[in-house]
Parts: structure tokens; C-alpha cells; sequence
């Protein structure tokens, strides 16, 4: 809950980091990620996941997000029942990205701010020559440290 008691909304996605795009380029294997960022404030998490299947995203956001909190996602299936976890101590809503990006009945129904932090992690993550596969972890909590108040 925030100040005024009301829940706290954090939008989440997962995405795919260094990997070839359209079948373009050299094949590499990349790194799923998933990530959240808190409407109004800004703070977020990024975090390296080993694929992005239920069980594992579920696992982080009982980890990373408060429960009470307002959960909206996308369509992926994975997100299906985020409801049920933890006897239904998150609330979600969710934008299939096919149809609309925005709900048209609530204007509050998208992911357009996580998208956000996604396209700039991955674009400062692009200038930065010498990416080392090690490393990568230390460069998406780098990049949430230095961009949390930018959000």
C-alpha cells in the first residue's frame, strides 16, 4: 500500500537480452529477464531468469513485488495465475498486446512504462562494448541502480 492506502501498481515483462533478432546475425543463446517497474515512483527490478515459465516468474514476484499490490502484465501465459499466488495476495489485470496495447475500457490497463525501461536498458546495454556473458547479471543491476529515479 502506498501513502494514501491505496495498492501499489508495478507493471511486469519479461524479455530476451543478446540474442539474434529475426534471424539475423550470428545465433547467440541471450538472457531472459524479467522486471518490474512501481507506477508513480519509478523504482524497478531487473533480474536474470533461466527461462520464463511459470514456476520461475511466479518464484519472483512473490520475491521482488509487495503482496496487495496491483500486478498488470501482458498476455503471456505465464501470467495467468498470478491471482491465485500465494492464496491470492496480488491483484492483475492484464493488455493483450495483439488486440490493443492500452485497454480501451481503462486507460490504465497497459505496460507502456515497463516496455520503456526495457527499450533503455537494452540500448545502453547495445553502446557498451566488451559485454561479457559473466558479467551480464552485474549489468542489468547496474543499470537499474543508475536509472531508478529516471523512470
Amino acid at each position: 500500500m502506498d501513502d494514501n492506502g491505496d495498492p501499489i501498481t508495478v507493471e511486469i515483462d519479461e524479455s530476451k537480452f543478446f540474442h539474434g533478432k529475426y534471424h539475423r546475425g550470428q545465433w547467440r543463446q541471450g538472457h531472459w529477464v524479467f522486471g518490474g517497474i512501481e507506477r508513480g515512483l519509478g523504482k524497478c527490478f531487473l533480474v536474470d531468469v533461466p527461462d520464463c515459465t511459470a514456476a520461475t516468474l511466479q518464484a519472483k514476484i512473490r520475491q521482488y513485488i509487495l503482496p496487495g499490490s496491483h500486478i498488470i502484465a501482458d498476455g503471456w501465459a505465464a501470467y495467468a495465475n498470478v491471482c491465485a499466488i500465494g492464496g491470492g495476495i496480488y491483484m492483475h489485470k492484464v493488455v493483450v498486446h495483439e488486440r490493443h496495447f492500452v485497454d480501451p475500457h481503462d486507460e490504465d490497463i497497459h505496460t507502456q512504462n515497463v516496455e520503456n525501461m526495457w527499450m533503455c536498458a537494452k540500448r545502453k546495454l547495445r553502446r557498451q562494448f566488451g559485454t561479457s556473458r559473466d558479467l551480464f547479471p552485474s549489468y542489468i543491476h547496474g543499470f537499474v541502480f543508475r536509472n531508478l529515479v529516471n523512470f
